[in-house]
């Protein structure tokens, strides 16, 4: 094409919807011709022609993205399509690739559908799968945060959908209103599939969206379940871009604060920011500087739970981005939430994430905690208390 250049776009992963078409097979490349009178005018040279596509060959989950992204993203976009989600032999076809025969799915508690942690590909399905799907129906997932090694990956997610069937025990809404469920996962995976997967969602949250309230009032505002203030990809961070020392301090700085925010309650919060923002869970708020994390989620911990211990499941940085799951053990000896001392040994399970700056402090933060559990373990019934405001508010 003498005097015209053609101009393919790299592929990359740029969401989503990107994401799928990559996993399908259906990416093309888009062609632009740039092309104007003048130069139609003056012919000029012959172009070498370059075809951008095939210098970027890009994996599933963006460039450069370490194996256990590639694995997880290419699994979620069959979750996101609902791929037969409600026809055993058509699911598990499409699913089998991507899981071991003997994974292990780890959800919320959810008092009376009555299942904990699940083994194998079918147990998933008519565990979580099936329950959450038929009270959450066409939920849709926005990713923002993926981070991931070979053999690990994290991701913290909201979902968009209406409430529209019984959750574990709590009738919809009338008019099954759009709620968004704050949603984060971690992978654990064993050669080239995943072997198991912890999740957790933010119950409590969603309760307080629909007028179900059974905490009392947090003490800060809460401003949800936000993507990173940076333009480090979406969900950040991509791969490509990420610096290896990055992920080497990141690391070492995460370990640290976990250790001394959670299990000892020293040092004040030293690895965060003064300024910052931290999305706690439900009852909590969304915290604006050092001291408020500190003020109204450490020490209520802390006062509240004696004798500590944590059990760390997975922890993992990309880059400035870094995930941790893990289980808090400890003597409820204090209040904590508006619930007096039951003197109970309690499991608090947390999944908690944070961004880094360039100077290794803390600059965002997200946290979602199982609730329900650990009052379970204290002997009350959230669930029974979201499902008896659910039926005075119901029309008669």
């Amino acid at each position: 094409m003498e005097g015209y250049t053609l101009i393919a776009p790299p592929q990359g992963a740029w969401g989503r919807t990107a994401r799928v078409a990559v996993a399908a097979g259906l990416a093309g490349a888009a062609a632009t011709v740039l092309a104007g009178r003048a130069l139609a005018a003056r012919p000029t040279a012959p172009v070498e022609m370059v075809d951008y596509s095939k210098q970027h060959q890009d994996t599933v989950g963006g460039p450069g993205s370490p194996l256990a992204k590639q694995v997880v993203v290419g699994m979620d976009t069959n979750i996101n399509l609902h791929t037969a989600w409600n026809d055993w032999p058509g699911w598990s076809a499409e699913m089998a690739p991507y899981w071991t025969e003997d994974m292990v799915y780890d959800f919320n508690y959810v008092g009376s559908w009555g299942f904990g942690a699940t083994k194998t590909l079918h147990g998933w399905y008519e565990g979580e799968h099936m329950h959450f799907n038929a009270a959450l129906p066409d939920s849709q997932w926005m990713d923002f945060i993926r981070a991931a090694t070979n053999d690990t990956c994290t991701s913290a997610s909201y979902g968009l959908a209406r409430w529209a069937g019984e959750f574990a025990g709590v009738p919809p809404p009338p008019g099954a209103p759009w709620v968004r469920i704050r949603d984060l996962d971690f992978y654990l995976l064993e050669g080239r599939r995943i072997k198991i997967n912890w999740c957790i969602i933010d119950v409590v949250d969603m309760f307080d969206q629909v007028g179900y309230h059974v905490l009392p009032p947090a003490p800060m505002p809460t401003e949800g379940y936000k993507a990173p203030n940076a333009m480090d990809g979406f969900p950040a961070p991509m791969s490509a871009a990420v610096d290896p020392d990055d992920t080497v301090r990141s690391l070492a700085a995460w370990k640290q604060a976990l250790q001394e925010d959670y299990l000892l309650g020293t040092g004040d919060a030293r690895w965060w920011a003064e300024q910052l923002t931290w999305y706690g869970p439900a009852g909590v708020g969304t915290a604006k500087t050092r001291e408020q994390y500190v003020q109204h989620w450490l020490r209520p911990l802390h006062d509240a739970f004696s004798g500590i211990r944590l059990q760390m499941d997975l922890e993992l940085c990309e880059g400035v981005y870094c995930g941790a799951h893990f289980y808090l053990w400890g003597n409820h000896t204090g209040e904590w939430f508006g619930e007096p001392a039951s003197g109970k040994l309690v499991p608090i399970r947390c999944g908690a994430h944070a961004r880094f700056d360039k100077q290794g402090r803390i600059v965002e933060g997200w946290l979602i905690i199982d609730t329900p559990r650990a009052f379970e373990a204290m002997g009350v019934d959230l669930f029974a208390r979201a499902r008896a405001q659910a039926l005075a508010l119901a029309p008669n």
